[in-house]
């Protein structure tokens, strides 16, 4: 569903008028394809807690737990159609050095791959489906968002159909419907998702998601939209899972577009070296 961990969803360049005669898959293949540099580093807060609704407005019951990452990602491959990306957290302090990475393919046959360092452990998980394709469980730092959900999408791993047009935050939209081909389905929390995607710069602004039997699991979206260096960012996320009550935002307090990262930077070793990651960092952390 997601590019990449920062959430970020950019510009097209397909005019509009080209745009009208496009079919539900080649929204969805502008969609994935769109620019959004060719590096990237960020600093955000992400806040998740339970919550009770009244009079159609959304309260957190609790403290929400509240996490400020440090991440980073880079294109790579001859058509720059694969990524890594790299997490931190910076706070609290208890969490301190916890940290994420990803790396995502183009090639349709080849998943991404993932890993978790738990600082306190000292350890490093490989995030891996169970047996027979079973989907992977567990999420993001304990927020609501799941490893699957940032995955790289293969648009051939779905089928796709254009439900209607209409207006969302004042934009007009696509509604379209994807449904994960049964290779896919195998290995998915998910039944289905109906995406609403802004025809004028191809911006994801909100998806109801299903789960495999079918009711609706989680709503997300995204705000705060702002063109920096030429491409269009969202820097504000919402998760809502339905189910279990619990909503995580995450909010990108500083970013920056197609900066020099280093290679080094996406190994375990930037997990598990706190003295090595700083170093890999600096120039990035000097740059904002």
């Amino acid at each position: 569903m997601f590019k990449s961990l920062s959430f970020i969803i950019a510009l097209s360049l397909l005019p509009l008028s080209q745009s009208m005669a496009l079919s539900a898959r080649d929204i969805m293949q502008r969609y994935i394809d769109r620019d959004d540099g060719q590096s990237q580093y960020s600093t955000s807060v992400v806040a998740t807690c339970r919550y009770a609704s009244k009079n159609g407005k959304i309260k957190c019951v609790e403290k929400p737990r509240i996490k400020v990452l440090e991440g980073a990602q880079k294109d790579y491959g001859a058509n720059l159609k694969d990524s890594r990306s790299v997490s931190i957290i910076l706070k609290p302090v208890a969490e301190s050095g916890i940290g994420f990475l990803q790396f995502d393919y183009d090639a349709a046959d080849k998943d991404s791959d993932q890993w978790m360092y738990l600082s306190a452990l000292g350890k490093v998980k490989r995030l891996v489906s169970g047996n027979n394709d079973e989907p992977k469980t567990g999420t993001l730092f304990g927020s609501e968002i799941a490893y699957e959900d940032i995955e790289k999408t293969h648009i051939d791993d779905y089928d796709y159909k254009l439900l209607r047009e209409e207006k969302l935050q004042d934009r007009d939209c696509w509604v379209i419907e994807s449904v994960p081909k049964p290779a896919r389905a195998r290995k998915s929390n998910y039944s289905r998702s109906v995406s609403w995607i802004d025809k004028e710069h191809y911006l994801f602004l909100q998806a109801q998601v299903y789960d495999r039997t079918g009711r609706p699991v989680k709503q997300i979206s995204s705000s705060q939209h702002e063109l920096i260096d030429g491409i269009w960012i969202s820097k504000q996320l919402n998760v809502n899972n339905v189910q279990s009550r619990r909503i995580t935002t995450m909010k990108t307090q500083k970013i920056i577009i197609n900066p020099e990262v280093q290679d080094e930077l996406f190994s375990q070793r930037t997990l598990t070296d706190g003295a090595y990651r700083a170093k890999q960092l600096q120039l990035l952390r000097q740059a904002l």
